[in-house]
């Protein structure tokens, strides 16, 4: 019986695929991708529903964005037992905003988006099968937002969302090979952003955005080849965001903008597991996750006949402590860079993005599983992402 109580801890997983940053999706829109999601300060286009809905203001005229985020995650680790990877697929999130001026001071929008989310299979041949298997979460956001005008320099903003969020979570139980226990639950929770907007000059722009965290009673089953199937809850949270901008325009058609953005995962502590069936009734679950900041920049021109060319870099830091390390997220210190290009063709306009990411992260110290196991290892990440958008004006 000891054994079948691995469940309980190697459920303190969440998802990510080694996005840095916890599971956080920052990539919203083609071209903020581009420019490394340095784009608060700017935020000219229907997707400021999400990066800062204050940018609404700027819009003359209706405009709907839809849009598509794809990556293809890439990760492997050198254990003592051997070198071993998560299965490499291509998950993609998409997106779709609206937004329309109700009057010369303010602007109306809607948003459809993934802020966080994505997943990663291990499967049951590596040697912390009893800690993580299979991993995955999808997270909707349905956001309601309002941009107003208070002087032609400074704009406010705000909004509401109801985020729906589905996570699966697998592991071996380390009894028999291939056995398995799998928890799938599914709940809704509100949030809320508020945002500003000044730009003094035509030069210089300058952005804040504050996203207040989310709680949410996931509700389920688990389900096994060894244990009784049974109803089950897992609490699940999102960390508060804080993001500061600044956009520099040194001639005419050329935007430089630099962000950062600051994850409150400290707030992340213990999780706890309620399941009848698992022994114990259920157990709490450390992550004891640290606040993490993420570094932004990114450079645009726009020629004068619309044709859009942008290049940007970040830096995610990790938000997971090699004691509570979990490959299921596989959190890593990563840093992307990206370029993209597309064009205005009067009403119409289109994105195009190219992304990759990198990280070396060695896990040391990590809490061995009550089966033994421990995720001891080098972990090398090696992502490739496209992003696309297409724009149209009414």
């Amino acid at each position: 019986m000891k054994k079948t109580l691995s469940i309980t801890c190697g459920f303190a997983a969440l998802t990510g695929g080694a996005m840095g940053a916890g599971f956080y999706l920052p990539n919203q829109d083609a071209m903020a991708t581009a420019k490394g999601n340095a784009f608060v300060a700017t935020a000219d286009n229907a997707s400021a529903v999400h990066y800062n809905p204050a940018g609404l203001t700027q819009l003359e005229q209706p405009e709907v964005i839809a849009g598509v985020y794809a990556i293809e995650l890439g990760t492997e680790v050198e254990h003592a037992d051997g070198k071993f990877h998560a299965d490499r697929q291509w998950q993609a999130v998409p997106s779709l905003f609206f937004a329309m001026p109700l009057n010369d001071r303010a602007t109306a929008g809607f948003g459809l988006s993934s802020p966080y989310g994505l997943g990663s299979e291990w499967g049951q041949h590596t040697p912390f099968r009893t800690v993580v298997t299979e991993a995955h979460l999808i997270y909707l956001s349905a956001t309601a937002a309002l941009g107003y005008e208070i002087t032609p320099e400074l704009s406010i903003g705000a909004s509401a969302s109801v985020n729906g969020s589905r996570l699966q979570l697998a592991q071996g139980l380390g009894v028999f090979p291939n056995d398995y226990l799998e928890f799938e639950g599914d709940g809704y929770a509100l949030s809320g952003a508020v945002g500003v907007r000044w730009q003094p000059c035509e030069q210089h722009a300058f952005g804040l955005t504050y996203n207040t965290s989310t709680s949410t009673d996931l509700d389920g089953e688990v389900n096994s080849n060894l244990l009784p199937d049974g109803s089950a809850e897992l609490d699940f949270q999102t960390p508060a965001r804080v993001t500061a901008g600044y956009s520099f325009r040194p001639a005419k058609g050329w935007n430089v903008e630099a962000n950062i953005d600051w994850l409150d995962w400290d707030s992340l502590n213990t999780l706890r597991l309620r399941a009848p069936t698992v022994p114990g009734g259920g157990k709490t679950l450390p992550f004891h996750w640290k606040s993490t900041f993420i570094y932004e920049i990114g450079v645009s021109y726009v020629t004068e006949n619309g044709w859009k060319f942008a290049v940007g870099y970040d830096y995610n830091e990790s938000a997971q402590p090699d004691v509570t390390y979990n490959p299921a997220v596989g959190d890593a210190d990563i840093q992307y860079i990206n370029a993209g290009f597309g064009r205005d063709c009067g009403d119409w306009s289109w994105f195009v993005t190219g992304q990759i990411g990198w990280a070396d992260h060695t896990v040391r110290g990590s809490t061995p599983s009550p089966a033994g196991e421990t995720v001891d290892g080098d972990y090398e990440t090696f992502h490739k992402a496209v992003a696309i958008s297409v724009k149209r004006r009414f």
